[in-house]
């Protein structure tokens, strides 16, 4: 069977000498798992549709009864150039894939889900510094499309602070005035997170005067 569909990768490791499995993100599948062949080869015309956060058109192939296609081709729609000149937002993006991976089981359809990732990765693109409500506004957005969410009630916090929250990465600089209730919103968020995935996150933040966000990673 052939079919297209459009995808972010979240992950890919090298198997053998030249193929690699890649998981990416699908607006039709969810999750899966691809066989890229000879991608690792110096001539290989696919390898850049294997990269990390590539948003890309793909074109696959599965073998009847088959449980892994092949990506036979495709087109790069955006590679998300300033991202990877930063490395903090690359440590970034690789929690969020992290997250992705944990609580989506492959071929789980969600174009929520696939949406917010997509409007994450142009924030990122699009901005040099990375607002410090990002983390929570994720978390609390994904767990929401997951089925854990608390979009419903506003659990002691402002009804309009609450909504801006939920809007995803539209406008988060809206979030800014806001300020004294970051600390517990933060909390909130990973606490639920870290219930839902088993896994202990340990995050670092150093908010510079100008306001940038320091991400430095997680510890499971």
């Amino acid at each position: 069977m052939y079919y297209c569909d459009k995808g972010i990768v979240l992950r890919h490791r090298d198997v053998n000498e030249y193929d690699r499995i890649v998981t990416i993100f699908t607006v039709e599948y969810g999750r899966v798992e691809v066989n890229f062949k000879s991608v690792n080869k110096s001539q290989a015309k696919l390898r850049s549709l294997s990269e990390l956060f590539c948003y890309g058109d793909y074109r696959f192939y599965l073998r009847k009864y088959g449980a892994m296609p092949l990506c036979i081709g495709g087109s790069i729609i955006s590679s998300f150039p300033e991202i990877r000149k930063n490395l903090n937002k690359i440590l970034f993006l690789s929690f969020v894939c992290d997250v992705y991976i944990s609580l989506t089981p492959v071929y789980q359809k969600s174009h929520d889900k696939f949406n917010l990732l997509l409007s994450m990765l142009e924030y990122l693109n699009s901005y040099n510094e990375i607002s410090k409500w990002s983390l929570p506004v994720f978390i609390l957005n994904f767990l929401e499309y997951y089925g854990v969410g608390f979009k419903n009630t506003n659990i002691g916090y402002d009804s309009e602070f609450w909504e801006k929250i939920h809007k995803g990465f539209k406008d988060i600089s809206e979030l800014d005035v806001y300020e004294n209730l970051y600390d517990d919103v933060f909390d909130f968020a990973v606490t639920q997170l870290s219930r839902h995935t088993n896994k202990k996150y340990n995050f670092e933040e150093i908010i510079s005067k100008g306001g940038k966000y320091v991400f430095s990673g997680f510890d499971k």
